[in-house]
């Protein structure tokens, strides 16, 4: 992971504007990683400090992992203070060890994403990438170790993408006051709280929201800051 200056070289601006993101499509033991292939980015840390590199976020640790010249992997260790991660069209705030994905935003009150991996349930109960309610939706995976990778080639690393046990996603959403960095359920209530002058009701009921729904949710989002 190597420190640069706040301004983005040209090149890796190129390749974060025309890159194509995919998310795993099969998150396993072999392949803990939300998206596919490692993503270009930067990451914010320790208040004032800037890093660029190729990043992963392992959903099953909940830590994030890049590789660099030497083409090894690595995790972000766990005394750096992370304030954020940008990635090619996505952003990221870490909060009690877990990993949210930025949704919607409007100045310190975001809407964002958790999203992990059920460890204790079986995966032939159905279910997969996506699943979610208001409350975690959740199915059934055996628990299996996730292999830890660290300092392992990423072309080596690369070869067991599709292999090992097959993990069930779990996804939330909150909304936070980053100022207090204050996380609650995305539910009605906390819309209502969130924005005491907006009839929050009145937009639920017009909208039909549901807040199990990511579109829902930034509909509403939307609505209420402005």
């Amino acid at each position: 992971m190597k420190r640069v200056v706040v301004i983005i070289p040209f090149l890796l601006f190129a390749i974060l504007l025309f890159s194509q993101v995919q998310m795993s499509e099969k998150v396993t033991d072999k392949w803990p990683y939300l998206y596919e292939e490692f993503q270009e980015g930067f990451l914010y840390f320790d208040g004032n400090k800037i890093s660029d590199g190729s990043f992963n976020i392992d959903i099953a640790n909940q830590t994030l992992i890049f590789y660099g010249e030497d083409n090894l992997l690595k995790s972000v260790d766990e005394s750096v203070t992370i304030d954020s991660l940008v990635l090619i069209d996505s952003k990221y705030y870490r909060n009690d060890n877990t990993f949210y994905e930025v949704i919607s935003q409007d100045g310190t009150l975001a809407l964002l994403k958790k999203t992990r991996v059920d460890l204790n349930a079986l995966n032939d109960t159905g279910g997969g990438y996506g699943t979610s309610s208001a409350t975690d939706a959740k199915t059934k995976l055996t628990s299996v170790d996730v292999s830890n990778y660290t300092g392992v080639a990423y072309e080596v690393v690369k070869l067991e993408k599709g292999k090992g046990k097959l993990f069930d996603i779990i996804t939330g959403y909150y909304l936070v006051d980053l100022s207090n960095e204050d996380y609650q359920r995305a539910t009605k209530r906390a819309f209502s709280k969130a924005f005491p002058n907006t009839d929050v009701k009145k937009i639920a009921r017009a909208n039909k929201i549901r807040f199990n729904n990511e579109s829902h949710l930034q509909l509403i989002f939307s609505k209420c800051v402005n």
